[in-house]
């Protein structure tokens, strides 16, 4: 794991995942853990930038792969690689992708509740 990794890892992020939630991945341990921090330096990021929109296109039955569709989904895309410390795959890319503009269009509080919610996948 490089320095810049490392450092990506110990940052301290306002939003916490419950132990009551599922995970992104379902692959657990470090995986998941930066999965998780992906989503989170997301969500920040967001707050921080409320008027962007970004916008990605993605292929059908294809997951792992999406294109960056405007200036504002280059600029997410770089905060969300950069907590993984520039070392994920498409898979955890588009994951975390997702769960975030699901936390943009439905908030905080919907995410955890769905997270939480069981269901017959989980």
């Amino acid at each position: 794991m490089s320095a810049k990794h490392r450092h990506a890892k110990n940052k301290r992020y306002i939003k916490k995942f419950t132990s009551k939630m599922r995970e992104i991945s379902g692959f657990g341990g470090g995986y998941e853990q930066t999965c998780r921090d992906m989503v989170l330096a997301g969500v920040e990021w967001l707050e921080k930038n409320p008027n962007v929109d970004p916008k990605f296109k993605g292929y059908k039955n294809v997951f792992g792969l999406i294109l960056k569709d405007n200036v504002d989904a280059k600029k997410l895309s770089k905060v969300v690689v950069g907590a993984s410390g520039g070392d994920c795959t498409g898979a955890m890319h588009q994951a975390a992708i997702s769960h975030i503009l699901f936390i943009k269009k439905n908030g905080w509080k919907k995410y955890v509740k769905e997270m939480e919610r069981k269901g017959e996948n989980q």
